[in-house]
């Protein structure tokens, strides 16, 4: 009854980022999975990340993807926790093309500190840009000891959505899975198969979800059940960072902020947080955009 679209391989060959979209023929259930490994290399270099922090990013990373999955528009989906604990910031933005950057500010020693611990009274920000439409903001205080029971409480809150989500990370890779209850369908069956679909789920273990090919642990969950699977989509870092954006951050300080930085320094870098890129502006560079806010006023 397990139905796939591709020959077996190694999940080092095709499961490294990468997200693959399958859904059950004869239930209202739909699901997502997520294997993250240069992606989510490029972001933890970035930083000497304790290991603990660099599971909560990795853990992240694959949650938007997740998320950006379910989107039905071209646009952008990001994820924020700002709380006063060790780690004060955490952002993760992801296009519909899954294209990731993420970054996180911590002070401090984190230890064996938990995720609690580590986001301590922080508030859960989900924010939806579309590339044409209203842009959207869900704002919900954390509720859950871990990431994934945090973002399953934020479904039922915010999109009365029955959603259950598994997350994990270590040095090496980060993964995902998503599964969603979609309308009710007619029949009685359908109607009862995401309690029966969730159970069978419940026995999914984190070295599984990171080791094993999408086909091999998929079956080992639903070898009843008739799932399909769809072409895996590649995931990549990609940061939206750029000179252009720079001046118009340098703009926005105003005019006399950026004569105070020509008097006083003479020049000005900006690094990006994301992924590190400096951009160096140059007196004249800076005089000639003070002289932009001049003539637009």
């Amino acid at each position: 009854k397990f139905h796939h679209i591709k020959t077996i391989f190694f999940q080092s060959m095709i499961d490294r980022d990468t997200l693959q979209r399958f859904i059950f023929s004869d239930s209202n259930v739909r699901g997502e999975i997520v294997h993250l490994n240069q992606s989510y290399q490029t972001v933890i270099q970035q930083a000497d990340y304790p290991e603990n922090i660099k599971s909560l990013m990795g853990e992240a990373m694959c949650a938007v993807i997740l998320l950006t999955a379910t989107l039905k528009f071209s646009g952008r989906l990001s994820l924020q926790l700002q709380g006063d604990g060790i780690v004060n910031l955490l952002l993760v933005q992801s296009s519909d093309k899954q294209e990731i950057r993420g970054n996180i500010q911590w002070e401090g020693d984190s230890g064996t500190l938990s995720f609690r611990e580590l986001v301590k009274n922080a508030t859960l920000v989900i924010t939806i840009e579309p590339e044409k439409g209203t842009r959207y903001q869900g704002i919900v205080p954390l509720d859950g000891n871990r990431l994934n029971q945090c973002l399953e409480n934020y479904f039922l809150q915010s999109e009365q959505l029955p959603t259950r989500i598994w997350l994990t990370a270590n040095a090496e890779g980060a993964a995902g899975m998503l599964l969603q209850k979609l309308p009710e369908m007619p029949r009685k069956e359908k109607q009862n198969s995401w309690e029966h679909i969730s159970i069978l789920a419940e026995t999914t273990t984190h070295p599984e979800l990171l080791t094993l090919a999408n086909e091999t642990f998929l079956y080992r969950l639903f070898h009843n059940e008739q799932v399909r699977l769809f072409d895996r989509q590649p995931v990549v870092f990609r940061c939206t960072c750029s000179k252009e954006r720079c001046e118009e951050t340098i703009i926005s300080l105003g005019r006399q902020e950026i004569d105070e930085i020509i008097r006083d320094q003479g020049h000005m870098v900006i690094t990006c947080e994301f992924c590190s890129t400096s951009y160096y502006f140059e007196i004249d560079q800076l005089r000639k955009l003070s002289l932009e806010i001049v003539q637009k006023q």
